[in-house]
């Protein structure tokens, strides 16, 4: 498998819609989400294991192939070779390549190309995977942030149709949520808002490049409810059903409740009736290219999935 810098692979290119993508390459093997309130990502398991991962839009966004898979950059092999070798070849070739260090692992990246190599904790094992996407990489460091404790105000919050949940509102200010909210850690998310706050009281709020806050996701740290239906650690058949029973209109979709009438989604890790609630988010994702007016995919139907 080829990487075309900025562009892809074979069969599925950057910026192109899941729907898409999986009529040229068929249903995944799984698909899963690796964050309690993140878009779904889409492995296949052919070659080797290959991670396609999907903006709030629902288009490519970036794709990862895990070793020994038979990837290449320009010609040089990166995975299943000694790391010096590989880093030796890239500069060679007239490469920027930038040694990385996250979690006392030491990766390499090449900026300008949007690829990062993962590391090992060996040299001679090579690198565990190599990660590429269609826009140049950027570094940016983590601000750690303090405040109160938890939320403020108690109670259980409630789901505020179209508006907000519980006391955060879109578009309240960055300096109102962290009094607020309390602790956390802040930074710049890949792909759609300008910055992310993520909240040790289970909130994450992403905002605009003025600070206001456009996307809102309480995650199963969390109590939340919506009509008289709690939305969060149960299981995803059951929200559903009891919402029905309260009157409230629901769209199932893969690994998603979407309340369309007060605009929020109540997301799963991974798709299944009896798996719980993990996530609320508002305002719920925009319906990308190949999904219908009801939340309904076209394209191939559903597979089986299982854990990654």
């Amino acid at each position: 498998m080829e990487i075309v810098p900025l562009t892809g692979v074979t069969g599925a290119a950057f910026g192109q819609s899941r729907a898409t993508v999986r009529v040229v390459r068929g249903g995944p093997d799984s698909a899963f989400r690796r964050g309690a309130d993140a878009p779904l990502t889409d492995l296949y398991a052919d070659e080797s294991c290959v991670f396609f991962e999907y903006d709030d839009a629902d288009l490519l966004h970036a794709i990862e192939i895990a070793s020994p898979g038979p990837v290449s950059l320009h010609g040089v092999r990166l995975l299943g070779r000694p790391e010096d070798e590989v880093v030796g070849e890239l500069r060679d070739a007239g490469h920027e390549v930038v040694a990385e260090e996250e979690a006392g692992s030491i990766g390499f990246s090449l900026p300008a190309l949007g690829v990062t190599l993962g590391g090992t904790a060996q040299d001679t094992d090579g690198f565990e995977s190599v990660r590429f996407r269609g826009v140049s990489t950027t570094q940016h460091a983590f601000e750690f942030f303090e405040g109160p404790d938890g939320l403020a105000g108690g109670g259980e919050p409630a789901v505020v149709p179209h508006q907000g949940i519980g006391p955060v509102r879109l578009g309240a200010g960055r300096g109102e949520m962290r009094r607020l909210l309390g602790g956390g850690i802040g930074s710049v998310p890949e792909f759609g808002a300008a910055f992310q706050d993520t909240f040790f009281c289970g909130v994450v709020l992403s905002y605009d490049v003025d600070g206001s806050v456009v996307r809102i996701a309480f995650t199963g740290r969390t109590s939340l409810g919506h009509g008289g239906v709690p939305l969060l650690g149960r299981p995803h058949g059951d929200v559903r059903e009891q919402a029905r029973d309260q009157g409230l209109r629901v769209v199932d979709r893969e690994a998603e409740l979407v309340f369309p009438d007060a605009g929020f989604s109540v997301l799963t890790a991974r798709d299944g009736d009896g798996l719980p609630t993990t996530a609320v988010v508002l305002p719920a994702p925009v319906a990308a290219p190949g999904t219908a007016a009801d939340g309904r995919r076209d394209g191939p139907p559903r597979v089986g999935l299982r854990a990654p």
